[in-house]
């Protein structure tokens, strides 16, 4: 993971706070012909960064977030290196936050929704009557992600008039939220959280937030791992909910008929989401991961 190499020396964070770091002064860090300074933004125990000098290479965290003590916040725990009481060593936060479990969690959550995408354009493929290879290429080429749900929304409507309405009007409405959930991972700001506790233990984590928040005031929301986990999760489960649908209306000759009439009595139903444990797509019936009659893109 590459990140902004300034090339600093081994100078810790000096502060004047409580361990919360509620009040921190403006250290700088000198290294070869370079300057790195975090400045303090007392509304929101933020650091804005700037630089002159030589020797830049990127970074993947340059946002520092101070003081906050939500424990969720949190993955990295080690015992503080610097003997001057509140101080922190910056450099290992870089290192903490570099290796932190969120970038995996943010791969996996990116991977989730393609996966949906994916069960999508087959989806597409069936209402349409498009060869797959076909319906792929317009899934793919309509970017605009509101715009893609209301033409599936319209195909649905002319080859299954209103049948299936209660179930896939549920299921755009929660579309559209994981949309804009993937919106933010992947184009959210991450940030390094970091405090100290009475024990002068280091608490280092990596979560998101909004670029407008970046030098601004209080930060509103973030978007931590746990999120990252519930947004993968969810996408997996709607694409093998859209993959069971394709499969469904258009089921292989040796699919169980009885099993076929349960899922689409299923997607007569409103979908309600979390879906409750006995649901039958948790059940030995393992919805395909590719609907029948299709082909990779």
């Amino acid at each position: 993971m590459s990140h902004y190499a300034f090339w600093l020396s081994r100078r810790s964070l000096e502060s004047s706070s409580d361990f919360w770091g509620r009040r921190l002064l403006s250290p700088s860090f000198f290294g070869f012909g370079g300057v790195f300074s975090a400045r303090r933004k007392a509304s929101s125990r933020r650091f804005s960064t700037s630089w002159s000098g030589l020797s830049v290479s990127l970074m993947t965290t340059f946002i520092f977030l101070l003081g906050d003590t939500n424990a969720e916040l949190y993955s990295s725990h080690e015992p503080n290196r610097s003997q001057t009481p509140n101080n922190i060593q910056m450099d290992d936060v870089i290192r903490l936050a570099e290796s932190d479990p969120f970038w995996a969690l943010r791969g996996k959550a990116i991977q989730g929704y393609a996966e949906l995408e994916n069960a999508l354009s087959s989806l597409m493929a069936e209402l349409s009557g498009m060869p797959r290879e076909n319906a792929s290429t317009v899934f793919y080429k309509i970017t605009n992600t509101g715009s893609r749900t209301s033409i599936l929304e319209r195909l649905l409507n002319l080859k299954h008039g209103s049948r299936y309405n209660p179930f896939w009007n549920a299921y755009f409405k929660e579309l559209r939220v994981l949309d804009a959930r993937r919106s933010e991972i992947a184009h959210w700001i991450a940030a390094a959280n970091t405090v100290l506790d009475d024990n002068n233990i280091l608490h280092v984590g990596v979560s998101l937030i909004h670029p407008d928040q970046t030098g601004k005031g209080p930060i509103p929301e973030q978007r931590l791992s746990k999120h990252l986990v519930e947004f993968q999760a969810k996408c997996e489960i709607f694409a093998h909910l859209a993959n069971m649908f394709t499969f469904s209306v258009n089921p292989h000759e040796s699919a169980d008929p009885a099993n076929i009439s349960a899922w689409l009595e299923i997607f007569q139903q409103p979908l309600v989401y979390p879906l409750p444990k006995d649901h039958l797509l948790f059940g030995n019936q393992k919805a395909p991961d590719t609907p029948p009659g299709s082909s990779p893109a």
